[in-house]
């Protein structure tokens, strides 16, 4: 399948070029890009054509700052169910980890990873080497502003990331990027980076809703399961979430669901570099996770929804994730 970009996202060049003065269609259909396409929320661009996007906005609106001028633009639906999932996640970590998880929401062309260090989280923006595709600059401070955006749209406009590292030279636009981000910039990188304070990463938000937020994972799951040529590891946590409380996870079952044998599964998901097990695994964490928070749920039914026979069994593999019984962990959120 071609890489892809879903247009939500380039209705931020459209917004920014609007804000110019600039006949934002006719710079579309000059990137052979179909501007009517912005009206259906699950349309996706090609991934070369949004790079051509990209750079023809910054030309034809003579902005060199045109990616945090179309990252001001950003509103919760940019992101498709992403925007909603990450305004009504517990913390930025929350948020951050959902961005890495969902990332092909927003383009299959480009991975995010998070990097756990002692004092701070790294988010890093990698393009998928098969792709052939080198973010440009005006895309590097597109995402990176994006994300800083959204940062304060949850946490509040006081936040500021600790370090922002750009693979490009920064010609031109750095006094604004400097306003913008309000930390060090580091040019002509090894990585595209965001790096943000352990500390303003595990704060609760007031904007929390687990409930929203697991309303919105299933969008966005289910997008992803009908992406054709989609990631294979994204249909199974589809299918997971479905089955979990019903305990029918076994691989071949899973397998079967999605229309292939459990040795082609075995094969699909190594090839994700990923196994069934740490998909399970992984689903079944991150559920935890957010039930815990999620008061009027009891252990004995959070056991059911991740499908585990008895809370004995849940409460080993929850202080293993976490290093902390459940309750412990519990009252520390609530405390928090």
């Amino acid at each position: 399948m071609p890489f892809s970009t879903i247009t939500s996202w380039a209705r931020l060049i459209w917004e920014g070029l609007q804000s110019h003065g600039v006949d934002a269609d006719a710079v579309f259909r000059e990137a052979g890009l179909d501007p009517g396409a912005l009206n259906d929320s699950g349309a996706r661009y090609p991934a070369d054509s949004m790079g051509r996007l990209w750079q023809l906005a910054e030309l034809r609106s003579s902005d060199s700052c045109f990616g945090l001028t179309a990252a001001e633009q950003w509103y919760p639906t940019t992101w498709h169910g992403l925007g909603y999932a990450w305004l009504a996640s517990a913390t930025l970590e929350e948020a951050l980890r959902r961005l890495v998880r969902y990332s092909a929401v927003i383009s299959t062309a480009a991975d995010f990873r998070l990097v756990e260090l002692e004092d701070h989280f790294r988010l890093v923006l990698t393009a998928h080497r098969e792709s052939g595709l080198e973010p440009s600059a005006v895309v590097m401070d597109a995402v990176t502003a994006n994300v800083v955006h959204m940062c304060r749209v949850t946490y509040g406009e006081d936040f500021n990331p600790v370090r922002i590292e750009l693979r490009h030279p920064g010609v031109g636009c750095r006094t604004r990027r400097r306003e913008f981000f309000r930390c060090p910039i580091q040019y002509d990188a090894d990585e595209i980076a965001v790096e943000i304070d352990r500390k303003v990463a595990c704060k609760p938000l007031s904007t929390a809703n687990a409930d929203l937020a697991h309303a919105n994972e299933r969008v966005i799951s289910d997008y992803l399961a009908e992406l054709g040529g989609g990631r294979v590891a994204m249909k199974v946590r589809a299918r997971l979430v479905d089955r979990l409380p019903s305990g029918d996870v076994t691989e071949k079952n899973v397998a079967e669901s999605l229309h292939m044998s459990a040795r082609s599964l075995q094969r699909r998901l190594n090839e994700e570099n990923t196994t069934y097990k740490k998909v399970l695994e992984e689903t079944r964490r991150q559920l935890a996770e957010r039930f815990i928070r999620d008061r009027s749920l009891t252990l004995n039914e959070i056991t059911y929804l991740l499908g585990f026979s008895e809370i004995s069994s849940f409460s080993r593999s929850f202080k293993r994730w976490t290093g902390m019984a459940p309750t412990a962990y519990r009252r520390e959120t609530e405390s928090a």
